[in-house]
């Protein structure tokens, strides 16, 4: 009770002033229309901007569900185009439902550590066997290829990068019939080598990159870049060339995790046979 006296004679003049100026606002708001209009206008767009500003706070605050949402819809929509892509290559009429060819499932993931000053990069995701996650799944991106899983815990996994020398992944021109393969060789993180073209292969700059689909990681036809540069070195049967990535690795974010459905049966398929 002292505190409250003694409150109310350090303030009181001011709240009888405020107290007062209500009263005066409100009394000239209630018999004059004019400035009743202005109030009400003044009001609406004093609350319009609150509310303004507190769905922006929500919005800001619900970013995390809205990206893993749009993610997993991505995903979907991927899929979907494998899907469509392996019924053409197979000359098969389907619908792109849950009745085609599902080869690949994609899981989406976030990049929570990425490395790429070094020659042996490795990138971590949130992902681990408790998602579905194994040692030998692809990792890719919007723009492209990633890399490859090497080691997985409960939650997370960890995967050897584009930008690794132990990393190589078959590619091929997508508008010309010759295979070879992206390999990183040091150096520009945004550049990457194709190895294994033949002399005789009709190589442009700007031609595009795309996965050849030819192992059991990768989908086909994802592209990964373009011919950058092309030599041929004296006495060398096949071409030096340069790939612009489409991926730039140093600022990945949000990434999908390839499982291959099939990936059994096409290993026995392909493994040699003893005759």
């Amino acid at each position: 009770m002292q505190n409250l006296i003694y409150f109310l004679l350090q303030y009181g003049y001011l709240l009888l002033f405020i107290l007062l100026q209500v009263v005066s606002i409100s009394m000239m708001v209630s018999f004059n229309e004019h400035q009743k209009n202005v109030f009400l206008s003044s009001t609406h767009q004093l609350t319009s901007w609150m509310d303004d500003g507190i769905d922006r706070i929500e919005g800001y605050f619900n970013l995390a569900q809205v990206s893993k949402d749009l993610a997993r819809e991505n995903a979907a929509l991927r899929q979907q185009i494998y899907a469509a892509n392996d019924a053409e290559l197979s000359h098969v009429e389907t619908k792109v439902d849950s009745n085609a060819t599902d080869t690949y499932q994609l899981i989406p993931a976030k990049v929570v550590s990425n490395v790429v000053t070094g020659l042996d990069n490795f990138i971590s995701i949130n992902k681990g066997y408790r998602n579905g996650i194994r040692e030998g799944m692809g990792i890719i991106s919007e723009n492209g290829i990633v890399g490859v899983i090497t080691d997985v815990s409960g939650g997370y996994a960890k995967a050897i990068s584009v930008l690794n020398r132990s990393f190589r992944a078959s590619a091929k021109f997508k508008e010309k019939n010759f295979f070879g393969y992206l390999e990183w060789l040091g150096g520009d993180p945004q550049r990457a080598a194709l190895t294994d073209i033949p002399k005789h292969a009709q190589v442009d700059v700007g031609d595009i990159i795309v996965s050849s689909g030819y192992s059991t990681i990768f989908p086909s036809d994802i592209e990964l870049g373009r011919v950058e540069s092309v030599t041929l070195d004296d006495g060398s049967n096949f071409y030096r060339i340069s790939v612009l990535l489409n991926e730039d690795m140093a600022s990945i974010e949000y990434v999908y995790i390839v499982d291959n459905l099939k990936k059994s049966e096409q290993f026995d398929v392909t493994k040699p046979t003893n005759r």
